[in-house]
């Protein structure tokens, strides 16, 4: 029998305190689910990718933390427009490595425009207890 997922959703205004708000609802999860070992890489992806939001978007943004089995899934949702892209080290100005690092880190990500408006940008960390599997 499959294993019941967790979810934790909060939604966060777009502001300078929203990576760091985003990092304690991670922290606060991971200690709730006993999911320790997913601790340090969510933080540092959730924080990546929330900064984005702000940045960019500038609207309301909504996290989701999903824990299934050994996989912690962790979306942002904005209203902005424009999907976010991996730039290429040579073509970076000043920042530009955040979708680069999540990209590296996590077991799998995308980019999911969303038909009402905005978008998800999600990955998946795999536990460092397991060795990885399909999601």
């Amino acid at each position: 029998m499959a294993e019941p997922s967790l979810r934790k959703l909060a939604r966060l205004s777009a502001e300078t305190t929203a990576p760091r708000r985003a990092r304690d609802l991670v922290a606060q999860v991971c200690a709730a689910w006993h999911g320790e070992q997913f601790l340090e890489l969510g933080q540092l992806v959730i924080s990546e990718l929330v900064s984005n939001a702000v940045l960019h978007s500038g609207t309301v943004i909504e996290v989701e933390l999903r824990l299934e089995g050994d996989r912690l899934m962790l979306r942002v949702h904005d209203d902005g427009a424009g999907l976010p892209v991996v730039v290429p080290p040579g073509q970076r100005m000043i920042g530009g490595v955040g979708l680069d690092l999540v990209s590296r880190v996590a077991q799998s990500w995308g980019v999911t425009p969303d038909p009402r408006g905005g978008k998800d940008v999600w990955c998946v960390l795999a536990s460092t207890r397991n060795p990885p599997n399909a999601f």
